[in-house]
């Protein structure tokens, strides 16, 4: 065989198993979004705050349909003209798992810390905070979800709230 051949015959074998390789190693998933929310409180909650709004961002990694997420953002709870302590106001800080089933819908459950503080009063928290929810991603950038949280006040009260979020999500 001359020099030609040899090397033409080493770089289809090089290339053909470079191919077949890539296809079973798959790249992680990168997902980057961002949120409006507004809040809907619940429980004992509901007679101190009327509602809540705010946003969130994050991202995510993960192969296949699971991602890794972690994200962060403020809300702002408008307090009912009979409390005293003012509107609270929440950053939480949050990490966790979404699952994408079918067609755009996914499930997510988050833990983290809710830092919060009030208008009208120097006491100040910070909180363990969980979040389960689910949503839908359409024309894949638009997102809409919704989402049940609960954590502890400074006052040491339970809040919980239910979650209605939209926005953009990028997955790469």
């Amino acid at each position: 065989m001359t020099k030609l051949p040899k090397f033409l015959v080493l770089a289809v074998t090089f290339l053909f198993f470079s191919l077949c390789s890539s296809a079973q190693f798959k790249l992680p998933k990168v997902l980057a979004f961002g949120n409006f929310t507004y809040a809907n409180p619940t429980g004992d909650f509901k007679s101190n705050y009327n509602n809540g709004t705010g946003f969130e961002i994050g991202a995510g990694l993960g192969f296949g349909k699971t991602l890794i997420t972690a994200s962060t953002g403020s809300m702002k709870y408008q307090a009912v003209s009979s409390n005293a302590l003012g509107d609270l106001k929440v950053t939480p800080i949050k990490a966790g798992i979404r699952q994408y089933l079918l067609l755009g819908l996914f499930i997510n459950g988050d833990v983290g810390y809710a830092i919060q503080s009030y208008s009208k009063s120097s006491n100040t928290s910070n909180n363990f905070l969980y979040e389960i929810g689910a949503g839908i991603k359409f024309l894949g950038v638009i997102e809409l979800g919704v989402a049940y949280t609960g954590w502890q006040t400074p006052a040491s009260t339970n809040a919980n709230a239910l979650l209605f979020k939209g926005g953009l999500a990028i997955k790469l």
